[in-house]
Parts: C-alpha cells; sequence; structure tokens
C-alpha cells in the first residue's frame, strides 16, 4: 500500500483459487470454489453432482465485512456479501481445522478490499488533489519567471 500522497496506488492482483469445500459438502459430492480476481472475489459451490449450483460474486470494495470464525474448534471465514445466505454461518473449510488456510484467505481478503475498495479510492483523490497542488504551484513560478501578469476572470471572458 502506498502511503506516501504523491504515488497512486497501482497494484495489480494475480488470480488465486482456494478450495473451501467443506467436509460435510464432500459427503454430498459437493465442492466450493473461492475465485479471487483482479477486481472481485467469486464464490461458486455445488452439491449432488452438479444437480444444485450457486455463484456469488461482487467487486472487493462491496463485500462488506471480512473476517475469521470459531465455533467450538471449527474454523471458518465470513466475507459479507458473498455468501450465499448472510444469517448462515462461517465457510469452513475441509474438516475444519485448517486455521492457517482460513487466515490466510481472510488477508488476502482484506489485502485486496484495501487496494480496490472506498480507503483506495480516497488515496487516489488525495493523490489527484496533491499533483494538481504540484501543477499548480508549477504554473504559478513559470507565469513569475516570464513575467507575466496572470489572467483575471474579466480577461479570460473577453
Amino acid at each position: 500500500m502506498a502511503e506516501t500522497p504523491n504515488q497512486p496506488d497501482a497494484v495489480r492482483f494475480d488470480r488465486k483459487d482456494y478450495d473451501v469445500t467443506c467436509c460435510c459438502e464432500k459427503l454430498c459430492c459437493g465442492s466450493t470454489l473461492l475465485i479471487l480476481g483482479e477486481e472481485e472475489a467469486e464464490l461458486k459451490g455445488t452439491c449432488c453432482c452438479n444437480i444444485c449450483t450457486s455463484n456469488k460474486r461482487g467487486p472487493y470494495g462491496e463485500l462488506g465485512t471480512v473476517d475469521s470464525e470459531t465455533c467450538c474448534c471449527f474454523y471458518g471465514f465470513r466475507a459479507g456479501s458473498l455468501m450465499p445466505n448472510p444469517e448462515s454461518g462461517a465457510q469452513c473449510t475441509g474438516c475444519g481445522c485448517q486455521q492457517e488456510l482460513v487466515d490466510a484467505i481472510v488477508a488476502e481478503l482484506k489485502k485486496r478490499q484495501a487496494m480496490r475498495g472506498d480507503r483506495a479510492k480516497v488515496r487516489l483523490a488525495e493523490t489527484t488533489v496533491s499533483s494538481l497542488n504540484e501543477l499548480h504551484a508549477k504554473v504559478d513560478l513559470i507565469i513569475q519567471h516570464l513575467q507575466i501578469e496572470a489572467a483575471t476572470i474579466e480577461t479570460m471572458q473577453r
């Protein structure tokens, strides 16, 4: 992340696929795949040998809260609007003991949210204003160096 106002964030993300199928889904011949693209995340689910399918997709800036959850000794993640049912529990991975995978998914989603969400848009606006101020100062120095009288509104309207 660029924290200096003069450098815009120009990060490109590679596609990452995570198999987040819960062991209960595997018993019903189902699967869930989390696909992290450059601009959006996608959660694809199937059950009963592709008889039922679900597909939720959304840009990182609109995912909402991304967190890991623990229930007893089971680890899962929740990604706001990406989850098939907002009232349901977290998406458990494997047999529920893969805390490292869940933490990696949550960290990656939060990183992508920060670079593509509202925070990134605010930083981009700050960078644009800073660049505009620098340009304005340079034009003022050129006008002063060439000893040109600054134009007024009345002069410009003629």
